[in-house]
C-alpha cells in the first residue's frame, strides 16, 4: 500500500456558523459535518491499521513473490522501523516535558500543574502518542475533568485515544479553527430473523457505528443503526473548550515511518535476497552428465551423501553442482547505503559510514562526530511541532483546573508557561564550555550565552539560577571579610592596649 500522510478533515462552517441557530440547527449542522467525515476516516482508518502493522513487523516483505526457485522464498523481517521509533521517541521524550515559569509570579502554581501532570503519567503519555505520531502522522490527547479526592489527587484525567476511531474537524476558513472532534465506536445487537432456508426464527448479530462528537459545549451521541445517522443523546459540556487535541509534526499529517518506508523495504528485500542466496547455495542443483537416477536413487544420495554412476567408452558419466552466488560485498555495500540514507534522512546517529566505529573516534567526540549534534538540531524542529500540539492540550488542563472547587491553580494563564524539553545535551561539552569562558570574558550578558552555547534546555533558569548563586557567594565573601576586618581590628586594639600598658 502506497501512503502519503493521513488526509485533514474540513467543513464549510466557522466555529461561529456551527454554534449558532436553534437546538435543531445547530444539531443538523452537526449531522452534516459527521455525514461528509466518515468517508475521509475511514481512509485515514485503513491507511493507520496498515502503517501500525507494518511498525509491529507485518511488513510488505511478506509478500515477496519469487520467480524462480520458488522453493526458497525467505520473508524475514529486518524492522528498523522499530528501532528509528524507538530511538526518536527515547531522544526526544526520554526525560519528561517540564513546564517552567516565565517570570517568578507564578512559580507556586506552576509546581501543582508538575504535581498534577505527574501525577496522571503524563511522561509515559507522551511516549506513547509519539509512538502514534512516527508511525501514523498524528495522535489524538483527550482531557476532562474530574473531582479531587484522596484516590485522584489531580482535577483532571488524561488519556490517548485510539488513531483508528478518532477525527478532528477543521473550518476551511482562513483561521482553519478546529469545529469538533469524533470518537467512532463499534456496537453489537441481536435480533431475530427468519434464515430463509431453514424457514425458522434464528438470533443474528448485527453491528452499527456510533459516533461520540464532541463540540466546545456540547456532547452528543449518534448512531445509524436504523440505516441512517441520528442523534441519540445530547450532553452540554462546562468548561466550554475541545477536550481533543490532535499531535502532529506536519501539516499533511505524514509520518516518519512513512518517509522511510521506501528503504526500509529495500533492506528487508536485500537482506532476503541474501538468505535465498545462501540457501540455494546449500540446497544447489544436481546436474547428471550421460547418468539416469529415479526418485530412489535421489532418496538415496540424501541420505547417504554419497552416489555412483557408470561411464562408457564413448560417453563419460559426471555429476556437478549447478553453484551461482551473489558478490557478498556488492550486497553489503548497498546494505549500508541504505542504512546510511535511512540515518541521514530521519536523523538517527550511527557510528560511521562503514558501521564501524574508528580508533580515532572515542567518548563524547565519536558521539558529536557521528551525528548527535545534527540529530539535536533537526529534532528542534519536531520539539516546535510538539510544543504547539501540547500547549492546546495545556489549555483544556488550565480550563479545567480553574473551575475545579479544590485546585490549586486559579490564575496561571499560558502565557505565563515554558515548555521544556530535557534532551541530553552534553555532547561535545569541553568546547560548549570554553566557550562559555569566552562569551564571559567578552562581556556577554549571562542570559545571551548560555542560550547561545546549547549546553542547557532551560537558559533562563539556569542564568536565574547562576545569579542567585553568585549573589551568595557574594554574600558569603562579604561576611568573611567583615569578619576579618572586625578581628583585625580587635587585634589592633589589643596590641595597642598591651603597649600602652608596657609604657605604664
Amino acid at each position: 500500500m502506497r501512503t502519503f500522510g493521513r488526509t485533514t478533515i474540513y467543513a464549510n462552517y466557522t466555529e461561529k456558523q456551527l454554534l449558532s441557530g436553534t437546538k435543531e440547527e445547530i444539531e443538523s449542522k452537526v449531522l452534516d459535518i459527521l455525514e461528509n467525515s466518515i468517508d475521509i476516516h475511514e481512509i485515514n482508518k485503513t491507511e493507520s491499521k496498515y502503517l501500525i502493522a507494518y511498525l509491529y513487523g507485518d511488513q510488505d516483505i511478506k509478500n515477496k513473490v519469487k520467480l524462480t526457485r520458488t522453493d526458497i522464498n525467505n520473508t524475514g523481517v529486518e524492522n528498523w522501523a522499530w528501532a528509528f521509533q524507538d530511538w526518536k521517541k527515547s531522544f526526544l521524550l526520554g526525560k519528561p516535558i517540564q513546564y517552567a515559569p516565565l517570570d517568578d509570579v507564578a512559580n507556586e502554581e506552576i509546581t501543582s500543574l508538575n504535581n498534577y501532570v505527574n501525577y496522571e503519567d503524563k511522561d509515559q503519555l507522551d511516549l506513547d502518542i509519539y509512538e502514534d505520531v512516527f508511525t501514523v502522522g498524528r495522535g489524538f490527547r483527550y482531557v476532562w475533568g474530574s473531582p479531587i479526592s484522596e484516590d485522584d489527587e489531580a482535577p483532571f484525567d488524561l488519556r490517548n485515544l485510539s488513531v483508528l476511531n478518532t477525527e478532528v474537524v477543521y473550518s476551511s476558513s482562513i483561521n482553519k479553527e478546529q469545529l469538533l472532534s469524533f470518537v467512532e465506536t463499534s456496537k453489537k445487537y441481536i435480533v431475530q430473523e427468519i434464515n430463509p432456508e431453514t424457514n425458522k426464527k434464528e438470533l443474528v448479530n448485527k453491528y452499527y457505528d456510533e459516533y461520540t462528537v464532541y463540540t466546545r459545549n456540547a456532547l452528543y451521541r449518534i448512531d445509524n443503526k436504523l440505516g441512517k445517522l441520528r442523534i441519540i443523546d445530547r450532553k452540554p459540556l462546562i468548561h466550554n473548550i475541545h477536550n481533543i487535541t490532535e499531535y502532529y509534526l506536519n501539516r499533511q499529517r505524514m509520518s516518519l515511518l512513512e518517509i522511510g518506508k521506501d528503504i526500509f523495504d529495500d533492506i528487508n528485500y536485500v537482506e532476503n535476497l541474501d538468505k535465498d542466496d545462501i540457501e540455494s547455495f546449500v540446497n544447489s542443483i544436481m546436474v547428471f552428465t550421460n547418468a539416469e537416477i529415479n526418485k530412489e536413487g535421489m532418496d538415496a544420495i540424501k541420505e547417504y551423501g554419497a552416489v555412483s554412476i557408470k561411464s562408457t567408452d564413448n560417453k563419460k558419466a559426471s555429476v556437478e553442482l549447478l553453484q551461482s552466488r551473489l558478490k557478498s560485498l556488492d550486497t553489503q555495500i548497498y546494505y549500508l547505503r541504505k542504512i546510511s540514507a535511512l540515518h541521514s534522512i530521519l536523523s538517527v546517529p550511527q557510528a560511521n559510514q562503514s558501521g564501524e566505529f574508528s580508533n580515532a573516534e572515542t567518548g563524547k567526540a565519536m558521539l558529536t562526530g557521528q551525528g548527535f549534534t545534527s540529530a539535536s538540531i533537526r529534532v528542534a524542529n519536531e520539539e516546535k511541532a510538539f510544543k504547539k500540539c501540547d500547549r492546546n492540550s495545556l489549555k483544556v488542563i488550565l480550563r479545567i483546573c480553574k473551575n475545579a472547587k479544590d485546585s490549586e491553580i486559579k490564575n496561571l494563564k499560558i502565557s505565563d508557561i515554558d515548555i521544556k524539553f530535557s534532551r541530553d545535551l552534553n555532547d561535545n561539552l569541553l568546547v560548549k564550555t570554553q566557550a562559555l569562558i569566552n562569551l564571559a570574558t567578552a562581556k556577554i550578558p549571562p542570559q545571551i550565552a548560555n542560550a547561545v552555547i546549547g549546553l542547557f534546555s532551560d537558559p533562563v533558569a539556569v542564568t536565574k539560577l547562576q545569579e542567585e548563586y553568585i549573589k551568595q557567594q557574594q554574600e558569603i565573601s562579604n561576611e568573611l571579610s567583615m569578619r576579618n576586618n572586625n578581628l583585625q581590628q580587635d587585634n589592633t586594639i589589643q596590641d595597642t592596649e598591651q603597649l600602652q600598658n608596657q609604657e605604664q
